[in-house]
């Protein structure tokens, strides 16, 4: 059985997808859409998928069995509900959107359908953090670091509040959601951002170029996240759980484990390939009708999506001493 795949969005994220997929012997990309006509010829050339007139002509249930929709956030208007409601399986990139009530009315209208889909919060799908995540599993960190410090993206659009959500919605919520997959839930947030250098080299941007989020776990735990999409000269992306008795480190984006406790001080890089298992487990449960094995729903995502978002608004309860 070949699962007959639709893209809607080509650009960066997508090709990634893309180059796994096409690993596999029971996937086939037969059509895609996207906006900007290069990045579609390139696309379709590379896959033999053919090229549609819209996003809605990509969503024809008689033709594909699976869609990825791999627009922004703030272009991606009701594709996740009208495939949904149209019977077909979907991958929606991360993150959600940058309103929150809006997604949440999306996750509704999905949930009731019942339809199987996925949200690529990738890490989760390293062997490294299902290794940390299995170690903390009746363990108790009282302290959790974390960090995600490099780069902006290319994009106008990306600097703009409005329209990305900026580097901790878009980018950094990687480690919120490692945070949260790996340690539980997230009960309390409020975070400071500030504009020091983009107000002076980039003033028509709107996005911070630096944020610090403190946050309160649902176990009581305490924690913070530091990020930073403006530091050309060091990049990091860390998390770190601080027990009595133990000490976790995620580093390099999830892809190295590190665990010290009083039997063990190891340091283990990941075997796998995180895109490969994301891509291969939405379709083996397109094929198989169990969702089970996907680690990442709507639903979930929605709730990572909420603590981004909550930091963001409690910049506005900053107290002054």
């Amino acid at each position: 059985m070949r699962i007959r795949i639709g893209f809607i969005g080509v650009g960066g994220i997508a090709q990634d997808h893309i180059r796994v997929l096409k690993k596999m012997e029971d996937t086939e990309i037969v059509s895609l859409f996207d906006p900007n006509a290069d990045n579609a010829r390139r696309a379709a050339e590379a896959t033999g998928a053919q090229i549609m007139d819209s996003a809605d002509h990509v969503l024809d249930k008689q033709r594909i069995d699976l869609v990825f929709i791999c627009t922004p956030q703030f272009a991606r208007g009701d594709l996740e509900i009208v495939a949904a409601r149209r019977g077909i399986p979907f991958f929606v990139e991360k993150p959600l959107g940058v309103d929150a009530e809006v997604v949440r009315q999306k996750e509704k209208i999905i949930r009731e359908t019942g339809i199987i889909h996925a949200v690529g919060y990738v890490l989760r799908y390293y062997d490294t953090v299902q290794q940390a995540k299995r170690y903390l599993q009746g363990r108790r960190p009282h302290l959790i670091q974390g960090v995600r410090i490099g780069g902006s993206h290319p994009a106008k659009w990306w600097k703009q509040l409005d329209r990305s959500g900026g580097h901790l919605v878009d980018t950094a919520t990687h480690q919120v959601d490692m945070i949260r997959y790996v340690g539980g839930g997230i009960r309390e947030v409020q975070a400071s951002f500030g504009r020091v250098s983009f107000d002076r080299i980039e003033p028509d941007s709107t996005i911070p170029d630096a944020g610090a989020m403190n946050f309160v776990m649902d176990s009581g735990a305490v924690g913070s996240l530091t990020e930073s999409c403006l530091s050309p000269f060091h990049a990091a992306s860390d998390i770190k759980f601080f027990g009595p008795d133990f000490f976790v480190h995620l580093s390099q984006n999830g892809s190295q484990l590190t665990l010290i406790d009083n039997e063990q001080n190891l340091t283990v890089t990941a075997a796998r390939d995180p895109g490969y298992e994301q891509c291969r487990t939405l379709v083996d449960a397109v094929k198989s009708g169990n969702p089970s094995l996907i680690l990442c729903d709507y639903a979930d995502a929605l709730r990572t999506l909420e603590v981004t978002l909550a930091a963001i608004k409690s910049e506005q309860n900053r107290i002054n001493p």
